[in-house]
């Protein structure tokens, strides 16, 4: 049986970056980017596979180490955008070609 994969709690991947650089939004200046990127990546997955791959990095470790449910098993990572249904495109070609009264 295998023992299924689980992500690092968000509280211990702060915990790692509060040692190391104080706090999240050193650490964004540090990396050159918004005060918010660390905290909105380290919470939403799909927010920044790059930003996921340099958090691992400074950590020792890999991406999918840390968050093996936004990766696939050779290491690429998982797409969390919405899938745009067929009806949904109907509906919005139907609302094109409506005219106004």
């Amino acid at each position: 049986m295998t023992q299924k994969r689980t992500d690092w709690h968000p509280e211990d991947i702060r915990a790692e970056i509060r040692k190391r650089f104080g706090s999240m939004a050193a650490l964004g200046r540090h990396f050159g980017v918004s005060k918010t990127a660390v905290p909105n990546t380290i919470n939403q997955p799909g927010y920044s596979a790059k930003m996921e791959q340099r958090l691992a990095e400074i950590l020792g470790l890999k991406a999918h180490e840390i968050w093996p449910s936004r990766y696939h098993r050779d290491g690429s990572p998982v797409s969390f955008r919405a899938e745009r249904s067929v009806a949904a495109r109907q509906n919005a070609d139907l609302h094109k070609k409506s005219t106004a009264a």
